[in-house]
């Protein structure tokens, strides 16, 4: 009935495989566990291969390295039930009913579910501090907010979809982990599929330092851009990508980009400071947005 899909990267997955299979067992499914490790460290190799004692459970280690993207697709490529329950490594569950959820939620009709992310309610070390106040102001959504955009926050890091769905859109082609999850939402959006929002959030532990995330958020800004310019993206619920169209067609591209390079070291400063603004991260991506298009033109 279910396949729980784990892709994996240098991270202990040991104590979140052990809750998941307690669960699924308690829940009288078929089930199956696969964790695909994108060559970890020997270490953590060894450290995750425990998991291969669990009954309807491997633990498989990729030949290359080729970013979580591609190692999702591998592990849908593997799973033999018609449902998977793609969850991200640096996840731990929050719901001692966080299978059953899942399960009831699929008498519903819908062919995509998605559960949620929910962050620790106590601040991090300031060194992580725009990553975690970044994912409590703009992830962390109520289901009944976000069922109002369905289409808006599509994290693969919680979701229950059906294969031949996830299968559909080929969504390794991306390049990495922050373009799936842009794409993705548009491409459920066109194509017409069912989605669904619960409330079956599990908590995402994996901070990345301020550093790291701003230079992903630069990531996700381009690939947003290759996308819309490659008309991949047709109808879509995303906000940066709204407002940038409109400042194309006003002409305020050009003040955005001004202000980015003028600003630029002022702005990173906050970011990747002590008390880092969240709307000021928002300013920082559209004005990067519009300065990167510019620049490539």
């Amino acid at each position: 009935m279910l396949s729980i899909l784990i892709p994996t990267y240098n991270y202990d997955i040991v104590h979140l495989v052990n809750d998941i299979h307690e669960q699924a067992t308690k829940s009288n499914i078929e089930f199956e566990i696969i964790a695909l490790d994108d060559v970890s460290n020997a270490d953590t190799i060894k450290q995750n291969s425990k998991i291969n004692v669990l009954k309807h459970t491997r633990y498989l280690v990729s030949k290359t390295n080729g970013g979580i993207a591609v190692n999702r697709q591998l592990l849908c490529d593997k799973a033999k039930f018609d449902w998977i329950l793609l969850l991200d490594a640096d996840m731990k569950l929050k719901d001692p009913l966080f299978i059953s959820n899942y399960i009831d939620a699929i008498e519903r009709n819908y062919e995509v579910i998605f559960g949620g992310i929910k962050y620790e309610n106590e601040a991090p070390d300031s060194k992580i501090l725009l990553r975690w106040k970044y994912g409590v102001h703009c992830e962390a959504i109520d289901a009944k907010k976000r069922n109002k955009t369905p289409y808006k926050i599509t994290s693969a890091a919680n979701m229950l979809i059906k294969k031949e769905v996830y299968k559909r859109f080929g969504l390794n082609s991306i390049g990495h982990s922050y373009g799936m999850d842009i794409f993705f939402g548009p491409q459920l959006k066109i194509n017409n599929i069912p989605v669904l929002h619960i409330n079956n959030e599990v908590f995402h532990l994996g901070l990345e330092s301020s550093k790291t995330y701003l230079k992903k958020t630069r990531l996700a800004v381009e690939t947003l851009l290759r996308l819309n310019h490659t008309k991949k993206i047709k109808l879509h619920e995303n906000d940066l990508l709204k407002i940038f169209v409109l400042s194309k067609k006003t002409m305020f591209n050009y003040a955005l980009s001004l202000f980015f390079k003028l600003f630029e070291n002022t702005m990173t400063k906050n970011l990747l400071g002590k008390s880092p603004s969240i709307k000021l991260l928002q300013l920082y991506k559209i004005a990067y947005m519009c300065h990167f298009d510019l620049e490539k033109e």
